[in-house]
């Protein structure tokens, strides 16, 4: 017995002890990791396109030489081609800043300020990414994205924005839309780069751009406006429920779920869907007024080789294309927003991209309407 007593006493004070200094470790644990959970504030970081792929072609140098495949004499031969190249490279480099020098120098002797000067020789591409769901909550980045550069970019400078948006509800994307104007509007050039889909409120999006560039097989168009909406009037009715609604005004409610619809109701609806179809339709006339607004503004999509045809595009050239052909000329710099996120926001931000993938990857007008009346009347 007094065995027995001893091994529990032995077992419980272990027990006691462990439990003592897990307690111990959890609440340190919970409190450090407290005060290194402070919220950070959403920030911009930056990727610099011309150097990203410096390291790679290092990496594939050194295996090349390392696995030759062409004879001594071949290897001699392109290594002294490759260095008369890079020379001759070199020489054209030296006399365009030689000559860019030459330039400044004689317009600061002309008297123009400095800054000015800046804005004439700046030579920087910014690309803003926005993949756009149904409402439209990436303009919040876009937003801050877009008045970021209005401090610094230049007017020499160019804009790049690579969208993506199957549309969505109507006042969201008209925000999203003047977001690109606020660009024009300070003189910035501004290119939309259109690689999978932009119907509905993603091509009014891009039509506010000064240039509007598609990859070949990417969905362009659904310009118009649609709503849809249940009503179960006759099922309440049918099972003698009285639904109350109570307004002032005459239109404050037209069309709803629960109450019977009439005509003067169906009329007003019908009114307000046409005239914000007119907004739309003003607006691509606006920035493409060269295109056949009437047929174009029918609600149908086509492929970006028959958008181009009808005016909706500009040229069929991936984003990536269009943005290695600048390389050589330009410094291109990719903007995104960034927030500090735990591993459960992480796990539901991921499952929230996959959704958008699948809903951007689908055709516009098939399937759930994308557009919420509510949403756009409220």
């Amino acid at each position: 017995m007094n065995e027995f007593m001893q091994q529990y006493w032995t077992f419980y004070s272990a027990g006691v002890t462990i439990f003592l200094f897990a307690g111990i470790a959890l609440v340190i644990r919970l409190i450090f990791f407290k005060r290194k959970r402070r919220k950070k504030e959403p920030h911009l970081t930056f990727k610099h396109w011309n150097y990203r792929f410096e390291n790679d072609f290092e990496h594939l140098e050194k295996e090349m030489h390392a696995a030759s495949f062409l004879p001594k004499e071949a290897t001699k031969l392109l290594k002294k081609a490759r260095k008369k190249e890079e020379k001759d490279e070199k020489q054209k480099l030296k006399a365009k800043d030689l000559k860019t020098v030459t330039t400044i120098r004689d317009k600061l002797h002309r008297g123009i300020n400095t800054e000015e000067v800046l804005k004439q020789h700046s030579n920087c591409v910014y690309v803003l990414t926005f993949i756009g769901s149904v409402m439209a909550a990436e303009v919040e980045q876009l937003r801050d994205q877009i008045s970021f550069l209005l401090q610094i970019a230049q007017p020499a400078d160019e804009i790049v924005v690579r969208l993506t948006s199957p549309g969505g509800a109507v006042p969201h994307y008209g925000l999203a839309s003047s977001q690109i104007e606020r660009l024009k509007r300070a003189g910035l050039r501004c290119v939309v780069c259109v690689d999978t889909v932009a119907a509905s409120g993603g091509y009014m999006m891009a039509a506010v751009a000064d240039k509007i560039i598609a990859a070949p097989f990417a969905i362009i168009g659904s310009i118009g406006v649609v709503a849809g909406i249940p009503n179960f009037h006759r099922i309440l009715k049918k099972n003698e429920v009285d639904y109350h609604l109570f307004t002032a005004g005459k239109y404050k409610r037209t069309v709803t779920p629960f109450t019977e619809v009439t005509e003067e109701g169906k009329q007003k609806l019908q009114d307000d869907l046409t005239a914000i179809h007119e907004a739309f339709k003003k607006l691509i006339k606006d920035g493409r007024p060269d295109v056949d607004i009437e047929a174009i503004a029918t609600g149908e999509y086509w492929l970006a080789s028959d958008a181009k045809e009808k005016g909706l595009v500009d040229e069929i050239m991936t984003s990536d294309d269009y943005l290695c052909s600048k390389l050589d000329e330009c410094e291109i710099i990719e903007i995104k927003t960034e927030t500090e996120q735990n591993r459960l926001e992480k796990l539901i931000e991921g499952g929230s991209t996959l959704f958008k993938q699948w809903t951007g990857s689908r055709i516009p007008g098939i399937g759930e309407e994308m557009e919420d009346v509510h949403q756009r009347f409220r």
